[in-house]
């Protein structure tokens, strides 16, 4: 049994060791040189000025059916005409009441369901007695 194992040890041939290069600056510009290809010295890069356009006021555009800008549909209200109104005062009263509202009308939307499931669903997936099985 020893000699088997001995014999496949020497039958099986070492592996060829891989080859490894090192990659450097010079090689690649060696390999830039031999490929035929020069090598170009940097020169620095200067953006043009930017010069932003100036809005052109007046223009007007020769489109059929078109009037112009759009005009807002609803004009801002002004702070010291909502406060001679009384706006303010009744919308947060509105709105503190609709949280509760909706607040109250969640709960028992949740009660409704906890009732329905344990009156109605529980017992008619789990009965009392058990069928009798013939």
């Amino acid at each position: 049994m020893e000699e088997n194992i001995n014999q496949q040890k020497q039958s099986i041939a070492e592996p060829p060791a891989p080859e490894i290069t090192i990659r450097t600056m010079e090689s690649d510009i060696k390999a830039v040189e031999q490929g035929g290809g020069e090598i170009v010295a940097p020169q620095p890069f200067t953006p043009p000025q930017f010069k932003p356009e100036e809005p052109k006021i007046g223009l007007e555009f020769n489109i059929p059916g078109y009037i112009g800008p759009e005009k807002p549909i609803f004009a801002p209200v002004s702070e010291s005409k909502s406060v001679k109104i009384g706006i303010e005062p009744s919308q947060s009263r509105s709105s503190w009441w609709k949280t509760i509202a909706i607040i109250i009308g969640i709960l028992i939307i949740i009660v409704g369901f906890g009732l329905l499931g344990y009156f109605v669903i529980f017992p008619w997936i789990f009965p009392k007695q058990m069928p009798a099985v013939q």
